[in-house]
C-alpha cells in the first residue's frame, strides 16, 4: 500500500490493511459529527413526543341492556323475602321515606300515558356516576316491579373516582317501564362518563313539573338521588349505606336478594318494602296482594300509613 498519510510498517511486522477510504478524519471532524448525530435524534424525539395523541375518552353515553336474566331474578324475589325481612335491618340502618304535607294540603301528582286514565308518579332523579343513586336504584326497581314490568332496562357502574367507587346498579337512561297502577318518570342528569375529567356527560334535562319537585325536595339540582312518590312521599337521599354492594357485579347482587338473613338482603328489601307502601298509599292500595302482604304491612307501620281495612 503506499499513502503519504500512513508510515511504512517496519519489516519485520505485519502489514495491516488501512480503513475503508484509505484517509483517517481528524478528531475535530469525527467529535462535530457526532454532535450533529445527536442534535438530529433529540429533533426527532421532540417531533414524536409533539405530536403523539394519546387515546380519546369516549364522548358519547352508550346503553347497555340489563340481561332479562338478570331482570326476571329481580321481578322474582319470592313474597316470603319481602315478609321475612319486612323493615329489619339492623346491619345497615334504612332511611325511610317521609310525608311531604299533610293529606290535602297539595295536589297528588298524577300523569296519563297514551290518553290512559291518571295514575300516580313516581319521580326518580339520579346521575349514573353517583354512587348515592346507585344503591337506591335496586330497591326501587324492586319495588316497582311488584306494580308493573320493565321492557328496556339499563345497566352501568357509578364512577371509579368517587366515594363508593364503581358500583353495579341499574340505569333508568331510555327506560321502558308499563304498569297499571303508576307512571314511572326518571331522569337521570348526567352520565358515568367523564371525558374532559371536568365534568360528566349531561344525558337528560328535567322538565317543569319535575323541576318543582327538585326545588321543593333536593337540597340541591346536583344532589343525586332524589324519589318523590306522587308529591306524598319523598327521599333525598339513599335509604342506606351504597357500602353494603361494593365489590359485587349485578348478578352477584341479584342472586343474594333471596337470602333473608343476608344483610344486603335486609337494606334492600326493606328500602322496597317501605317504597311499595308508599306508592300503594297513593295508588289505593292495589294490587291488593302486594299491598296486603306482610311486609308492606310492616313498612306501613314504619311510615305511620294507615293500611287497608
Amino acid at each position: 500500500m503506499s499513502s503519504t498519510d500512513f508510515e511504512p510498517a517496519p519489516a519485520s511486522a505485519p502489514e495491516t490493511a488501512p480503513a475503508s477510504g484509505g484517509r483517517r478524519l481528524p478528531r475535530r471532524y469525527v467529535a462535530f459529527g457526532l454532535i450533529i448525530v445527536a442534535i438530529a435524534l433529540l429533533g426527532t424525539l421532540v417531533l414524536v413526543r409533539d405530536t403523539y395523541s394519546p387515546p380519546s375518552s369516549p364522548t358519547t353515553e352508550s346503553f347497555n341492556a340489563a340481561p332479562s336474566s338478570l331482570v326476571d331474578t329481580v321481578a322474582a324475589v319470592p313474597g316470603s323475602v319481602y315478609d321475612a325481612v319486612g323493615v329489619t335491618s339492623p346491619d345497615s340502618p334504612v332511611t325511610p321515606l317521609r310525608a311531604t304535607t299533610k293529606a290535602g294540603d297539595a295536589p297528588m301528582w298524577m300523569a296519563t300515558v297514551n290518553n290512559g286514565p291518571p295514575e300516580p308518579v313516581v319521580f326518580f332523579y339520579g346521575a349514573e356516576f353517583a354512587p348515592y343513586p346507585a344503591a337506591e336504584r335496586w330497591p326501587l326497581v324492586l319495588a316497582l316491579s311488584r306494580f308493573g314490568t320493565f321492557k328496556r332496562l339499563g345497566v352501568v357502574q357509578s364512577s371509579t373516582t368517587t366515594a363508593f367507587a364503581n358500583l353495579s346498579t341499574f340505569t333508568f337512561y331510555s327506560d321502558y317501564y308499563t304498569s297499571r297502577y303508576v307512571i314511572l318518570e326518571p331522569v337521570e342528569r348526567y352520565g358515568s362518563l367523564n371525558p374532559t375529567g371536568a365534568r360528566y356527560l349531561s344525558l337528560q334535562t328535567p322538565d317543569a313539573r319535575q323541576r318543582a319537585a327538585i326545588a321543593d325536595y333536593a337540597s340541591s339540582p346536583t344532589t343525586f338521588p332524589l324519589l318523590d312518590v306522587a308529591n306524598r312521599w319523598v327521599l333525598n337521599d339513599a335509604s342506606f349505606s351504597p357500602s353494603v354492594l361494593m365489590g359485587l357485579s349485578q348478578d352477584q347482587i341479584a342472586g343474594d336478594l333471596s337470602t333473608p338473613a343476608s344483610p344486603l338482603t335486609q337494606a334492600v328489601i326493606s328500602s322496597a318494602n317501605e317504597i311499595t307502601a308508599s306508592i300503594c298509599a297513593v295508588d289505593g292500595q292495589k294490587p291488593g296482594n302486594v299491598c296486603e302482604s306482610r311486609g308492606v304491612l310492616a313498612a306501613d307501620q314504619a311510615l305511620k300509613i294507615t293500611p287497608p281495612a
